[in-house]
């Protein structure tokens, strides 16, 4: 034990990637089949660390959270910003009803069991795993009027809290919206979602489970030889139309020259038309034409696929077949959406799907055409890994100084401090970056590592802290605190899931993955997927997300300041 105190003494950040790389390696241990997870793992392994007296730099814990919280509003700005809209306005006001009944609940409790601002704010980190609270709530409580030795008691409280609270929480959101709250609303999750999928249209990977694709592309490129009469003389324009623009004539050999296929071209018997399109509708197409043939010399075609981020507002809250209408027919010619990535989800395409603000969309076609369909639905993803740091640097930096400003709010100077003034100058430079996109790179996998990675070592630094008040805390209110956290979580999910299936009247398997929204639980978004066995849920899950995120945050120095 001396020698590992030794180790630490002379090198107190090793400390710091210890606590991480047990802290995962403990969160990936199930509980009732759900991982316990990575960063309560981290904060685990840091309170238990912690027990021998290991100090770490405050300026690491600082920085470590001012690059999680600015990555975390980072990724959340273009959500946040454009889900403010009159076709989510359910989504938004369940998140805002919500988030109340939390506060009120997470409050009531503080009042009735006496429970100090630092359990407090943990109940809150913890049972809502709202782990960016942890952050906020500490920093809130430094800046109040307190002597030091109660500030530090408190703090510790809040990682303590946090530790035993996580694991409740989470595991009860996961199998609320899951299992709970499709029984209490008397339905079957299965067939609800399968319904409302069916309002939104068919495809033909309805009957496919959620980890399983279609081994057929569902846009195909063929080449066949006009044989028939019937479509002998028509012009290109007409026979696309023919196919509501779903199959596109890319090329056209004609006794040996190649002819580019303007919508006035004539088709002639014994030409060779290669097309493009949607696989049902092209095998109609060609069918109409005559014998498909092998020969595909002259008519190289280059397929090309972009992902794409929605940013164009007229887009946005529409549904798909409505944005093709509003598209001019010869701008989306040649161009096929294959599919919509929300939320880390991938969403099948249907003609009734309603597009929200931040969605990522997959486009299919040849570059000509990709060129000038891509701008008007938004900015292409750059593939590269280039970060601008100026940008980044100078977002933070920017955090720093909103959160030095002071405001004197009934006689006492408040502040947003590094937490506040980073989420948001995050929130403010990913919504720029989404609206302008040829400044400011920082590729999702990055903002997302930095977030986390952030977040980890922040955890670490609370844990280290925490270590020798832990034992304190688990003997006043070890047993009471998972209590607590049920009923944290029970009475506001409960109440929300009740106002959205009555007041709000919104569809059941939607409400499943807005509740996961809500709480902001990934987890039990999936797990309402898998039993929903197709990706409804995921439709009520983003702007509930994007919206608590930032929410749940500042509720952490909001029930400090009123406990």
């Amino acid at each position: 034990m001396e020698l590992i105190r030794s180790f630490f003494d002379a090198s107190p950040i090793a400390v710091l990637f210890v606590c991480v790389a047990i802290g995962f390696a403990i969160g990936r241990i199930k509980v009732a089949g759900v991982p316990v997870g990575g960063i309560p793992g981290t904060l685990f392994a840091a309170i238990l660390i912690g027990q021998i007296g290991v100090e770490v730099d405050e300026n690491i814990k600082t920085m470590a959270f001012a690059l999680f919280i600015y990555s975390l509003g980072y990724v959340s700005g273009p959500s946040f910003f454009q889900s403010l809209g009159r076709s989510t306005f359910n989504l938004v006001h369940l998140s805002l009803f919500s988030s109340v009944l939390i506060y009120v609940t997470i409050w009531s409790l503080a009042q009735t069991f006496e429970l100090d601002k630092g359990t407090a704010a943990g109940l809150l980190a913890g049972g809502i795993t709202e782990s960016a609270a942890v952050g906020t709530a500490s920093e809130a409580l430094k800046n109040l009027s307190l002597p030091a030795d109660q500030v530090t008691a408190m703090q510790a409280n809040i990682g303590v809290a946090y530790a035993i609270t996580y694991l409740f929480g989470f595991t009860l959101v996961v199998f609320f919206v899951s299992l709970f709250a499709p029984r209490m609303m008397g339905i079957d999750l299965k067939d609800e979602a399968a319904k409302y999928a069916a309002t939104l249209g068919r495809t033909d990977d309805d009957d496919l489970s959620p980890s399983q694709e279609s081994a057929l592309r569902g846009v195909v490129a063929r080449v066949y030889q006009l044989t028939r009469e019937e479509s002998v003389g028509m012009d290109v324009g007409s026979f696309e139309s023919r196919f509501d623009g779903f199959v596109t004539v890319q090329r056209i050999v004609r006794g040996g020259q190649v002819l580019e296929p303007a919508k006035d071209v004539r088709l002639a018997l014994g030409d060779r038309v290669a097309l493009l399109g949607r696989l049902g509708e092209l095998l109609e197409a060609g069918s109409f034409l005559g014998p498909e043939t092998t020969d595909t010399s002259g008519l190289h075609i280059i397929g090309e696929t972009r992902t794409v981020v929605l940013t164009n507002t007229d887009f946005i809250g529409e549904t798909i077949i409505g944005v093709r209408r509003k598209i001019d027919p010869d701008q989306r010619r040649g161009v096929y959406l294959t599919k919509i990535s929300r939320s880390g989800q991938t969403l099948v395409p249907r003609p009734q799907m309603r597009l929200e603000a931040g969605d990522v969309v997959t486009l299919y076609g040849t570059p000509a055409a990709l060129d000038d369909a891509v701008p008007i639905v938004g900015y292409a993803i750059d593939q590269g890994i280039a970060v601008d740091y100026v940008y980044l640097a100078f977002g933070i930096l920017l955090g720093i100084v909103i959160g030095m400003i002071t405001v004197p709010i009934a006689g006492s100077p408040v502040a947003l401090h590094t937490g506040g003034g980073c989420l948001l100058s995050g929130l403010l430079f990913g919504w720029l970056r989404s609206r302008h996109p040829t400044f400011g790179g920082l590729p999702p996998a990055t903002a997302l590592h930095l977030r986390d990675f952030g977040l980890a070592i922040f955890i670490a630094c609370v844990g280290l802290g925490t270590g020798p008040q832990a034992v304190t805390l688990l003997r006043e209110q070890g047993v009471l605190l998972p209590i607590l956290a049920v009923v944290a979580v029970i009475l506001p999910i409960a109440a929300s899931m009740y106002y959205a299936r009555y007041v709000l009247k919104m569809n059941p398997a939607v409400i499943c993955g807005a509740l996961a929204g809500c709480f902001t639980c990934t987890a039990g978004l999936n797990a309402a997927v898998q039993a929903a066995e197709n990706e409804t849920p995921v439709l009520g899950y983003t702007v509930p997300y994007a919206i608590s995120n930032i929410t749940l945050t500042l509720l952490g120095p909001i029930l400090v300041l009123t406990v």
